[in-house]
C-alpha cells in the first residue's frame, strides 16, 4: 500500500502535491465558520454604509457560533454608528456564548450610554439570549428600575426573562406586571408610557413560560395566587397534549370548563381573548360552531353583561340582512351566574341563513362572551347540541 502511495504521489508531481495538501482541513484548519468571518472582515475593509453592516451583520448571526460573537464584538464596541452598534448587541447574544454576557452589562450600565435607550435595550436582552439563568439579578432589576423610566428597556428586560423558565422569574413576572398595570393622574407621561409599553411584553413572557394564554393582569394575579405552592414548569408533554384528548375543555386561569355534547363536535385552541373554540363540521365545512371569549372588565367600557349584549348587539345586527326572530336582551343563568342571551334567526352577510345564540356572563370582573352560529338546513341536532354546550358550561374561579 506505501509502495503504491509514493507511485501516485511521484505521477501526480510536485505541483499537484502541494495544491492538495494546502485545500486540506488540516492544512487550512477552517471550517464554514471561519470563512465566513473572514469574508465579513473583508466586507468591512470596503467601508460599507451603515445598512450594509446590518445586513452583513444579520447574515454573519445565522452561524450560531461564539467566534461570530467576538467577530462582532469590536463593532459593538467602537463602530461610529449607533444603530450598527445595536445590530451588533441584538445578534452577539445569540451565539451560544455565556461569556460575552459581562460586555453587554457593562455597556448596559455604562452612564455614557443612558442616552442611546435602543442600545442598552438591546445589549440587555441579549444578556438574556446567551446566559439569562446565571444574570438573572441583572435582569430582573433592570426591569424593576426601568418600569418607571424606559419601555424599550424595560421590555428588553422582560423578553429576556422569558428564556429563564423557573418559578422564581414567574414570581417576579406576575408582581412586575401588576405594577405595570398601575399607573395614577400623578404619574408623569415618562412612567406611564413606560409601563403602558412593558404590560404586553410581560403577559408575553409569562405566556412563554408557562403555556398559559392569559391576556389579563387580573387573571395572571388571581392563578398565580392559586397555584403559585404548586406551580412547575411545564413539560415537553404539557405542550403536545391532544386538546380533544377530553370530552371537557378546562381552562383553570380562566376557571371555564365546557363539555362537547356528542362526538360531531371537536375542540380547537384559540389565541388572545379566545378561550376556546367548538365546531362541527359537515363534508369538511362548519355546519355549526362555538367561539368563547373571556376579558377582564377593568378596561372595559361594558363591564356586566347587560352593557355587554347592548354593546354587541350593535355590531351583530350589521352583520345580518334581515331577521326572521330576534330576542336581544334575555335574562338567563350560566354556570350559576346571571347573563343573557341573544337567540335570533337571519341572513347573516357571511354565513347565510343561520341561528345565533350568545351569552354574556360575569364572575369576578371577567366577563364570558359566547358566540354560536347553526347553519339552517344543517342537522337539527346540532341546534340543540348549542343548548347543551351552553348548559355544560361552569365557571370556577
Amino acid at each position: 500500500m506505501v509502495h503504491r502511495n509514493r507511485l501516485l504521489l511521484a505521477a501526480l508531481g510536485v505541483g499537484a502535491v502541494a495544491a492538495l495538501v494546502l485545500s486540506g482541513p488540516s492544512a487550512r484548519g477552517k471550517d464554514a465558520v471561519d470563512e465566513a468571518i473572514e469574508r465579513f472582515d473583508e466586507y468591512l475593509d470596503t467601508k460599507p454604509d451603515s445598512q450594509g453592516k446590518r445586513n452583513a451583520i444579520a447574515e454573519l448571526a445565522l452561524k450560531k457560533d461564539p467566534r461570530v460573537a467576538k467577530a462582532l464584538r469590536t463593532l459593538l464596541l467602537r463602530d461610529p454608528d449607533m444603530d450598527v452598534r445595536v445590530a451588533a448587541a441584538q445578534n452577539i447574544g445569540k451565539q451560544n456564548d455565556p461569556k460575552v454576557a459581562q460586555v453587554l452589562i457593562q455597556i448596559a450600565d455604562d452612564k455614557k450610554n443612558r442616552d442611546h435607550p435602543k442600545l442598552v435595550a438591546a445589549c440587555v436582552e441579549a444578556v438574556g439570549d446567551c446566559d439569562a439563568k446565571r444574570n438573572y439579578k441583572f435582569l430582573i432589576d433592570t426591569l424593576k428600575k426601568q418600569l418607571d423610566y424606559s419601555g424599550d428597556i424595560a421590555s428588553a428586560a422582560a423578553r429576556a426573562l422569558g428564556n429563564h423558565p423557573e418559578w422564581e422569574t414567574v414570581d417576579d413576572l406576575v408582581k412586575e406586571l401588576v405594577r405595570a398595570d398601575y399607573v395614577t393622574t400623578k404619574d408623569s407621561a415618562q412612567k406611564k408610557a413606560a409601563r403602558a409599553a412593558a404590560k404586553g411584553v410581560i403577559m408575553e413572557s409569562l405566556k412563554k413560560i408557562t403555556k398559559l394564554d392569559i391576556s389579563d393582569v387580573k387573571v395572571w394575579n388571581d392563578w398565580w395566587k392559586d397555584n403559585k405552592k404548586s406551580w412547575k414548569p411545564p413539560s415537553g408533554e404539557d405542550e403536545t397534549k391532544d386538546i380533544n384528548a377530553s370530552e371537557t375543555f378546562e381552562d383553570e386561569a380562566y376557571g371555564f370548563s365546557i363539555t362537547k355534547p356528542s362526538k360531531a363536535w371537536s375542540f380547537r385552541k384559540a389565541e388572545g381573548d379566545r378561550l376556546v373554540v367548538i365546531e362541527a363540521l359537515d363534508e369538511g365545512q362548519r355546519a355549526a360552531w362555538m367561539e368563547v371569549i373571556a376579558k377582564g372588565t377593568k378596561n372595559l367600557a361594558s363591564k356586566t353583561p347587560a352593557a355587554m349584549a347592548t354593546e354587541q348587539k350593535d355590531s351583530f345586527m350589521a352583520q345580518f340582512r334581515d331577521f326572521k326572530e330576534e330576542e336581544w336582551d334575555r335574562s338567563v343563568r350560566v354556570g350559576g351566574e346571571k347573563g343573557i342571551e341573544q337567540v335570533v334567526f337571519g341572513n347573516h352577510k357571511d354565513h347565510g341563513a343561520v341561528w345565533m345564540h350568545n351569552v354574556y356572563v360575569e364572575k369576578n370582573q371577567v366577563i364570558y362572551l359566547v358566540y354560536s352560529f347553526y347553519k339552517s338546513g344543517k342537522s337539527e341536532a346540532l341546534k340543540d347540541d348549542i343548548q347543551r354546550l351552553i348548559d355544560s358550561i361552569k365557571l370556577t374561579r
